[in-house]
């Protein structure tokens, strides 16, 4: 009798084991599941967050409503136009790049057509020369390449500038440009106007 009472109290101490063994390991799989769950959740909204992250950028120049305006991180020109209302009759679309890529705090600037004196020769049809000048606000890029010291890669960045900055309102803005230090803009100066 004392034997039996000994086997059943192995007995019951062996399944209290194993049962003991089964629960400790459903917690740390239930456990397990729910931190990757909690990782995959916490990784998805992190995700969502970036792709929404605002930037903000101003828009002036010839749009029905100029202003500072909201985008998304991955916007381009057009975009920002369109939320400013869409370019205005006197716009030169010419003048704007619109698949361009929007950056925080950028400036677009949309430039009007310029409207001819009366007394401009006739010779100069407004693409970009004035006589002998190269006139940098209009000037497309092979215009600008035209000129001394300036490439392919320059008339770029000049043309960058403009849009963003509005215009060159005078001539030693130039020297802003990347690139442009105050020795090439001495060979410049008498070949441009604005």
């Amino acid at each position: 009798m004392e034997q039996r009472k000994k086997l059943l109290v192995i007995l019951v101490l062996a399944v209290l084991i194993v049962i003991g063994s089964f629960y400790s390991f459903w917690q740390k799989k239930s456990t397990s599941e729910v931190v990757s769950s909690g990782e995959v959740q916490a990784k998805s909204v992190t995700l969502v967050e970036e792709k929404t992250i605002d930037i903000v950028v101003y828009i002036s120049g010839a749009v029905n409503k100029p202003g500072v305006y909201k985008a998304s991180q991955n916007a381009r020109v057009f975009e920002i136009v369109t939320m400013a209302g869409g370019l205005t009759p006197e716009a030169d679309e010419a003048k704007i790049n619109m698949a361009q890529s929007v950056k925080d705090g950028m400036h677009i600037h949309v430039m009007d057509k310029v409207a001819l004196p009366s007394n401009t020769v006739s010779g100069n049809t407004g693409t970009g020369k004035a006589g002998n000048k190269v006139n940098i606000n209009t000037a497309d890029k092979s215009q600008l390449d035209t000129l001394p010291g300036i490439g392919p890669a320059m008339a770029e960045r000049i043309i960058e500038y403009r849009q963003t900055s509005g215009g060159f309102k005078d001539m030693d803005e130039l020297k802003k440009v990347q690139g442009i230090g105050t020795s090439k803009f001495e060979k410049l100066k008498e070949k441009i106007t604005i």
